[in-house]
């Protein structure tokens, strides 16, 4: 899934041509999960927060297409109340080489930033170049070994069925604008059929799921301070059941509520 953001060491690494084998079993879904405040938050004027985030995974032939919808309401210990609204259309191409994006952040019915642009890559592991055109006219250099999000959870998922506990890579998904992100990954030990669900969901029995911690690092954060961090239960089909995000002081966590897988499209 998805970091915010997206979420989610030293070296970038190489993607190959080669999708791996497992990419095979990511499954079109579409799922939504309830937001509440995470018991750690360190905000003391956030009293509460109540949301819905839905998601969607899409086969669409010749790529993969995500649509994530987040809204939720904060009440202040000074009684007022504000609310937050989050959309992010994208598609990635299959061979992890293409990519475009829609992203709007809004409050109180309004877009306050709107991010839209696309990306390619010269070839898997290789550099490439972002075009905006939200907010402004812009171009960037990609860096070597710069993944896309698609791409990104599939290196995860390889290098944790490989018993590897922490992933390092260059990350872009056009929430920080036209700039590529360091994604620190801290991988736990997997378990099948995890007993931390809030309900049972026959979609994920029998399948093996990892937490994941998620760190992302922009040009301006420091190496003890990433900008921002996530923490996930990522199972070995590409579904999350559960997160935590810090925005800011205030902590949110997401538990899966409703879990639908979509239809094979035939391609």
């Amino acid at each position: 899934m998805l970091r915010k953001a997206t979420a989610l060491g030293a070296a970038a690494f190489l993607l190959s041509a080669e999708i791996p084998a497992f990419a095979a079993d990511l499954v079109a879904h579409r799922a939504t999960y309830v937001l509440s405040v995470a018991p750690d938050t360190n905000s003391g004027q956030v009293t509460s927060a109540d949301g819905i985030m839905t998601f969607e995974l899409k086969n669409v032939c010749d790529g993969w297409a995500t649509d994530l919808k987040l809204k939720f309401v904060m009440a202040t210990d000074s009684g007022e109340n504000r609310d937050m609204e989050i959309t992010q259309t994208a598609w990635e191409s299959k061979d992890g080489l293409g990519y475009r994006y829609n992203i709007k952040n809004g409050a109180g019915g309004e877009t306050l930033q709107q991010l839209r642009g696309e990306a390619r890559l010269d070839a898997p592991g290789g550099k490439g170049k972002v075009t905006s055109d939200l907010p402004s006219r812009a171009e960037a250099n990609l860096p070597e070994g710069t993944m896309f999000p698609v791409a990104h959870t599939r290196l995860i998922l390889e290098k944790a069925a490989q018993g590897e506990n922490v992933v390092s890579a260059q990350y872009f998904d056009g929430n920080a604008s036209i700039e590529a992100m360091l994604a620190s990954a801290l991988i736990g030990p997997g378990e099948k059929d995890w007993p931390g669900l809030q309900q049972k969901f026959p979609e994920l029995a029998g399948h093996t799921s990892y937490p994941i911690g998620l760190a992302f690092y922009g040009s301006n954060a420091s190496e003890s301070e990433p900008d921002s961090e996530q923490v996930q239960r990522l199972y070995d089909n590409g579904v999350v059941s559960n997160f935590s995000i810090a925005l800011g002081a205030l902590k949110l966590r997401a538990a899966l509520s409703s879990l639908t897988l979509l239809p094979d499209p035939g391609c």
